[in-house]
């Protein structure tokens, strides 16, 4: 090396040395800045979850007196009002009626305020708050009017609120928005009283009449509101510990699982609850599967009966899954009802469905029972509830079976076990149309006999005509009864439901076809013993007309609602018998949210 390379060496090592120190200093730099933007990013979002975290939920039966009745449970108002924006029923019906999506967006600024508590109490609570609907009692008084007897039921509830906010402010909370609510309720010149009840401060707004008022007080960060003082206090005491609360009771423990799933809504009727509604709902119930007035009176003896001595609890809830509302009720029975029942409606292999190729598309609905030996079931489920009631009930029972038997034409000898199939299907075809039954045929010859009966009870009179090649049975019956087999299936309804029928299979239009069926039928549960279908979205439509009743939207336009309601699902539901109660599952378009019509007075 001579010196003049050695001479640019020395004069370069300085040199890459220096780049090499910047390289350096610039390599530290960057990493850095990524170090440092990463704990940046970290940082925000583990405060972001803490800041926008929900409180943590309380267990609302916690609060809810072991004496209720019922009660309901919504965990988030914000949830529920987006949940209910977002089903398709809402999509498609809302700008047909006018309706803005400022619902909707309240619902998120609600949510977020509830999340990061930054806005006004009101709106800070109602965001983040739990609600229970507590039902003590209940009053009836009956008289008679212009129209006939009429009944008015006087329910004492309470509405128990989780602020989760602090006691300062639940307590302005509970005073203010219970005379706001007063006001309204009873008008201006409202009077208030304060009273120390285990001291708490409890505000009572009388009513114009002794046995209305207004009920307000708040326990910690709990704001509580009732129509009766008794409720709020007994809501008060299950509160404070001093009285046992509804979490205890064994039903709700065990079989809350069954049917609640993070739901939306969560509803329970206790046992003292249910014997309390049977006083009501069974001659309500009949009607639902018969118009004669002597089988009303007979079904709702035996519901009566029966029912008190079998039910241990209702439970329901409600969630919002793939466009609509998904529904679960279970009636909760005792051990040995429950295992009496369950093996004899036991669903057989899952429905054929073949029966809705008779049905038309414009029914009110339909009701398919699936179980295997139809035609033995009556005799069965006697044979296992007679032992398990007591003598009333089994004599009620056994005279129902009876007169349901006579009813078809069945003797005491008569067994139709081996003549017909597993399937059942009710046709209401709406109005005051008697209910249509379709039922799965293994041998007719055994059949025709009972028929001949059937059509000519009470001396009624028996003719044949021929209707697009069926021979159809008319009998000259007051409720004009006939019958026809098509196919598999044998018909019992009216001549001209069977006209319709008989056509509706000949230009292959029933139900059995249609799409909307489909969808809603996707993966029914395998042993499901009754299903159930309703195409009709009536309740949909009541429920958005209210909400633009409410909110003042519109107008509406009616062509595009006309089109809307085609593309609105319709509702479908499964039943099974297990070894602890009844369960269905309830699929629709806003399932029971359209009791919100009733706000508008529609």
């Amino acid at each position: 090396m001579d010196a003049q390379s050695a001479g640019e060496q020395a004069i370069a090592a300085p040199a890459v040395l220096a780049l090499s120190r910047m390289r350096l200093r610039d390599l530290l730099t960057r990493r850095n800045l990524f170090v440092a933007s990463l704990i940046l990013v970290v940082g925000l979002g583990v405060s972001s979850y803490f800041v926008l975290r929900r409180p943590p939920r309380v267990q609302m039966d916690r609060y809810v007196p072991a004496s209720a009745l019922a009660y309901v449970e919504i965990n988030s108002l914000s949830d529920l009002v987006g949940g209910l924006t977002n089903t398709k029923a809402w999509q498609e019906l809302a700008p047909a009626l006018g309706i803005s999506d400022e619902i909707s967006q309240a619902s998120l600024a609600a949510d977020l305020m509830g999340r990061t508590g930054v806005g006004r109490d009101e709106a800070v609570v109602a965001g983040r708050a739990q609600f229970a609907l507590v039902l003590t009692g209940i009053e009836a008084e009956g008289g008679t009017g212009e129209e006939g007897a009429y009944i008015n039921l006087k329910p004492r509830f309470a509405a128990v609120i989780e602020t989760h906010s602090s006691t300062d402010v639940a307590r302005r909370l509970a005073e203010e928005r219970a005379a706001a609510l007063a006001r309204k309720i009873y008008g201006e010149s409202i009077t208030e009283e304060r009273r120390d009840y285990f001291g708490a401060q409890v505000l009572v707004f009388p009513g114009p009449r002794p046995d209305r008022q207004l009920a307000a007080a708040s326990s910690g960060s709990v704001v509580i509101i009732s129509n009766h003082t008794a409720a709020l206090e007994t809501c008060l005491d299950a509160i404070s510990g001093r009285a046992s609360t509804i979490a205890e009771n064994s039903t709700l423990i065990e079989r809350r699982a069954a049917v609640d799933d993070d739901a939306a809504v969560f509803a329970f009727i206790t046992e003292a609850g249910v014997e309390k509604l049977i006083e009501f709902l069974p001659a309500i119930l009949a009607s639902r599967f018969t118009t004669d007035p002597d089988r009303i009176s007979s079904v709702a003896n035996l519901s009566d009966h029966l029912l008190k001595q079998t039910t241990s609890g209702l439970l329901y809830s409600a969630q919002f899954e793939s466009g609509g509302v998904k529904e679960r009720y279970l009636t909760v029975l005792r051990p040995q009802v429950a295992a009496a029942i369950a093996e004899p409606l036991k669903s057989a292999t899952r429905a054929s469905l073949e029966s809705l190729a008779l049905v038309p598309r414009q029914v009110e609905d339909f009701t398919i029972l699936n179980v295997e030996g139809v035609g033995e079931l009556p005799d069965r489920l006697l044979k296992q509830l007679v032992p398990r009631v007591d003598l009333v009930a089994g004599l009620a029972l056994r005279e129902f079976v009876l007169s349901t038997r006579k009813q078809f034409g069945l003797e005491a000898t008569d067994r139709l076990g081996d003549a017909l199939g597993n399937e059942v299907t009710l046709v209401r075809f709406g109005g005051a149309e008697p209910t249509a039954m379709l039922v799965r045929v293994r041998d007719k010859s055994k059949l025709v006999p009972i028929l001949e009966r059937y059509l000519a009870e009470g001396g009624s009179k028996v003719s044949t005509v021929e209707y697009n090649g069926k021979q159809v049975s008319v009998s000259s019956h007051e409720d004009n009864r006939a019958a026809v087999f098509a196919g598999e299936f044998l018909i019992l309804a009216t001549r001209d439901q069977i006209a319709k029928m008989i056509d509706t299979e000949a230009n292959n239009a029933g139900l059995r076809t249609d799409e909307r069926l489909a969808e809603v039928l996707i993966d029914p549960p395998a042993t499901a013993t009754i299903i159930s279908y309703k195409p009709e979205v009536s309740d949909a439509a009541e429920m958005m007309m209210a909400v633009a009743a409410l909110t003042d939207s519109g107008p509406a336009d009616q062509s595009a609602l006309e089109a809307a309601l085609d593309r609105v699902p319709h509702s479908v539901s499964f039943t099974e018998f297990r070894d602890y109660g009844i369960i269905t599952e309830s699929r629709s378009a806003v399932g029971n949210f359209s009791l919100l019509s009733s706000f508008a007075g529609q």
